[in-house]
This record gives C-alpha cells, structure tokens and sequence, in this order.
C-alpha cells in the first residue's frame, strides 16, 4: 500500500496526469510566493479557477447533450412504451433499433454524454491526489519539512521507536515502518500533524536539535496552511470554528451548481418520465449532503478545493446557460448531423436528413397536451357516473338492494344514450336519503 503514503501519486494513469497538475500547482505557488503571498488556500483556488476554466468546453458539449437528450426524451419514451414487457429477442432488437434511429436523428448517440464524463473523471481523481499529497508536488512547501525530517534520521534508532509509530500510524492512513526509511515519506506524515500532534512528535526524542529545526520552519509552516483562519491541514471536525463554513459551503454551493444545470436543460423536467424526474431530484438533494459529510472528515485543503470547486462551477455554470439560451436546437443538429455524415460516408453510409427539431417538439407537445387533456376528461365522466349511482341508489350503501338498484340504473341509462334521449343523470335527482323520507 506504499502508493497511498507516497508524496506523488503513482496510480495508473492518474499519477501522469497528477504529475501536471501538480507542476501547475508549484508554479501557482511560486508566483505568490514571488509577490510574497505563499498560501496554499490561495493556490488552491487559483489552481481550480484554472482547471474549471479549461474545462469549459467539456461543461458546453455536455450541457448540449443533455439538452438534446431532454429534448428526446418524449419519443424515447413512446419506444419504451411501445416494448414495454415484451423480452423476446424480436422485441429487445427492435428497441434498440428504433432509439438508435431517435438519437442518429439528433446527430448523437446513446453513449454521447459519456465522453465528457470519461475525460472528466481522471483529472478529477488526480486533483484530489494533488491537494492530498501537497509537499509532493510544492517544492518550497517540501523545503520546509526537509530540515525536520533530516535531523529526525540522524536520531539512532528513530524507526523503531514505539510512541513515534503509534504517533504515525494513528495519524490517517496506517503507514508501514519501512516508510520511515525516506524522508519523503516521512514528509508526507508531518504534513497531516495537527499542532497537538507536532508537540507530541517533539516531546518524543526531547532533543534540541530536532526542536530547533522545527521552530527555525514553524511560523512558515503555520503560515501556508492557515488560511482565513482554518488549518487546512486539520479536518474542520477537528477545529470546528470557522472551519465549520466549510461544509456548509460545499453543500449549499453543490445544490445550487445542480440546480442551475438542471435549469440550463430547459424544457429536461416535463419532457422526463415523473420516475427519473424524481431520481435527479434525489440526486440534487444526496449529493449536497455527501459533500457535506466528506468535507467533515476530510482535511479543510481538500475541503477548500471542493468549495472553490463548486463556486466557480456555479459561476461557470451561469456563463453555460446564458450562452445555451442563445443557441439554436435546429443548428445544434445540423451541425452534429454534417459531423454524422462525414463519418457515415467514410463507411459508405448514406448521409442523413436533417430535422426540424422545432417542429419536432413542438408537436410532441401537443401531442402530450392532447393526451392530458384526454385523461382529465376520463377521469371526471367517470367521476360524475360514480356520483349519479351513489345519489340515486336505494337502500342503505353497499347493501344488496343498492347494488342491483346502480345495475338497473346502469342499464337504463345505456339504453337511454342508444336512444337518443336526454339520461336521467343529467337532470336533477333527489337524494337518496330525501327519497327514504317521502317514502
């Protein structure tokens, strides 16, 4: 498990990817420690304003899936309908056929949202690998730490001193006595100390030497990782006050940057079925809350990163919808239909027509519309034939004489609509309780 104690993620694939955002993140440093303002916190935020802003593009292509997949969603749902519990091989083929042919309509397919999500996820595990291993990657902030860690390994016998591998191995991650052998892992270790913690650690050997390291580095130390306050190095659960904003950021922020992209999608909530509609809106509710619940346990940095995170999303976000405002669905799909037909013609297909998605949608709303309407009024005919039976049927309710009496009505009123006449039920009846006491 020595690649999770490790200064620099080595995990595949991620660790290349961290390695550059971690370069990006030193040099960030540097430029603040040049104007004489080295402050992780601040780094972490400009390091996210860059990266979010970068991945811009990837925000557009996703929102316009997303709209288009809302604008889909109706006659996606009409297949689903049509197939709706047929399992055979036949039916399964012919489904997956005719969504094909929905989303080859619209220039896209099933697995078009994927791509973003695919490029997104990598650089977002190697982002929290980043601000995890921090001295790994900023090599001033390692530069502070070197002086301790090299008097620590010149004390004989350091590595298998019980109280510092108590101290270390209750101090996150379990680590394994073989770490203590190189300073960068040693380095790691005292990154995550608490002040309480730093105090045990030099308490431990009582020796001057190791004290005077520390103390010559303490106020540098304490100064990069204090921001506004919080120790970055310390879980807000550790320091409560005002660390406590924290969480409270990153939740509120996270619902508002869901709930601007769920607005960006337009028309997405009456185009989706009321089950998925009530899943996004789980989601939109869940994921605050595991934000909140994560930025508790983990260190205020991380925490930070996850707060500046969604705040410049939410600003991003705003940035997104206003520019999907103005574009056009019916030049949104000629555009993927005309990158469609280049890779159908390098196949030999032949191209495919353009729709007008306007009127596509348009008249699906109706159509909807239409079919709404259609179940109101069934619903309040049978309404009114539920009330004409109960107030003009004799005996006590739910007796053998009220129900044969309802029959009776049932087929007389038939009769009458056959014939042409005006039913009984549409003049006015006495009640039935008005009948008993003339009777």
């Amino acid at each position: 498990m020595s690649f999770i104690t490790a200064t620099q993620s080595n995990w595949f694939l991620i660790g290349p990817i961290a390695w550059v955002l971690g370069h990006l993140m030193n040099w960030i440093f540097e430029g603040l420690n040049f104007i004489g303002l080295p402050n992780i916190g601040l780094a972490i935020i400009l390091f996210t304003l860059i990266i979010k802003a970068l991945m811009i593009p990837l925000s557009i292509r996703q929102q316009k899936y997303s709209k288009l997949q809302s604008v889909m969603a109706p006659e996606l749902q009409k297949v689903q309908a049509k197939y709706k519990g047929k399992t055979d091989n036949a039916s399964v083929m012919a489904q997956q056929q005719e969504t094909k042919e929905i989303y080859a309509k619209y220039g896209t397919s099933a697995t078009g949202g994927c791509l973003q999500t695919l490029l997104q996820m990598p650089i977002l595990f190697a982002l929290y690998q980043v601000i995890y291993h921090m001295p790994g990657y900023i090599t001033k902030l390692r530069e502070y730490f070197e002086g301790v860690a090299t008097t620590l390994m010149g004390i004989s016998g350091y590595e298998t001193n019980e109280a510092l591998m108590t101290l270390f191995n209750s101090n996150s991650i379990m680590r394994k006595q073989a770490t203590l052998t190189e300073s960068k892992y040693i380095i790691d270790m005292m990154y995550n100390f608490t002040p309480e913690e730093w105090t045990q650690f030099l308490n431990i050997f009582n020796n001057s030497q190791l004290t005077d390291s520390y103390a010559a580095v303490a106020d540098k130390i304490n100064g990069v990782n204090t921001f506004l306050g919080i120790n970055l190095t310390m879980t807000p659960m550790q320091q409560l006050w005002p660390a406590i904003f924290i969480p409270i950021l990153a939740g509120g922020l996270q619902w508002l940057s869901s709930w601007l992209m769920q607005k960006g999608n337009g028309n997405v909530k009456k185009n989706t079925q009321d089950q998925q509609q009530s899943m996004m809106n789980t989601m939109n509710i869940m994921f605050p809350i595991l934000s909140v619940v994560m930025t508790f346990m983990f260190s205020a940095g991380l925490g930070l990163y996850w707060v500046a995170s969604s705040g410049i999303q939410v600003i991003i976000q705003l940035i997104v919808n206003r520019y999907m405002d103005k574009v056009d669905l019916n030049d949104m799909v000629a555009k993927n239909i005309e990158r469609m037909n280049v890779k159908r013609a390098k196949k030999g297909l032949p191209p495919k027509k353009v729709t007008n998605v306007t009127a596509t949608v348009r008249n699906l709303e109706e159509e909807r519309e239409e079919e709404e309407k259609n179940k109101k009024e069934l619903a309040e005919r049978a309404k009114q034939s539920s009330s004409y039976y109960e107030s003009s049927s004799r005996g006590k309710p739910g007796s053998l004489a009220s129900k044969v009496y309802m029959v009776e009505q049932y087929e007389e009123r038939q009769r009458e609509l056959k014939s042409g006449k005006k039913p009984k039920s549409e003049k006015t009846e006495k009640p039935a309780e008005t009948k008993e006491k003339e009777q």
